[in-house]
């Protein structure tokens, strides 16, 4: 089975679980869209997460492209919260690893999304401050038919 997630144009959508510094657990749910171009591809999306009331969202745009090393891609995004990341994606078997930090070095994280069918994918990740977690989380992404 071929990776989809990076190399197919479609829309994802996320349904888990948010965990805070604290590992009080909230339920998410997100949305990604992956679009391609000869040079790049663009991944925009948004995490929100239910803390109390209304929703907290969370924005992300990527610039993703290719490496002169075999399965891996380099990225790069600005988030508002945190500035300017970049990182790597290591493509091993079913699996998609990522590891970024900000410009500033001041946040850090890892994600690993393993493919489980041609259209779902179960995410894993964590964000780290200073050396100390910020934030964890758990999701399964599926893709919808109607973005192709």
């Amino acid at each position: 089975m071929k990776h989809t997630y990076f190399y197919d144009t479609l829309q994802w959508t996320a349904e888990g679980t948010y965990y805070d510094e604290e590992e009080k657990s909230f339920p998410l749910h997100g949305e990604v869209s992956i679009l391609h171009s000869e040079s790049e591809w663009s991944l925009t999306g948004f995490l929100e997460v239910r803390f109390t009331g209304e929703p907290v969202r969370f924005t992300n745009d990527y610039v993703i492209k290719d490496t002169d090393k075999q399965n891996t891609l380099s990225w790069e995004s600005f988030n508002p919260a945190l500035g300017t990341l970049k990182g790597t994606f290591e493509i091993v078997g079913d699996s998609i690893i990522s590891f970024y930090q900000s410009e500033d070095g001041v946040y850090m994280g890892t994600e690993t999304l393993t493919q489980a069918a041609e259209k779902k994918y179960y995410n894993a990740g964590v964000s780290f401050c200073r050396g100390q977690k910020m934030s964890s989380w758990t999701a399964i992404i599926t893709a919808d038919d109607q973005g192709r």
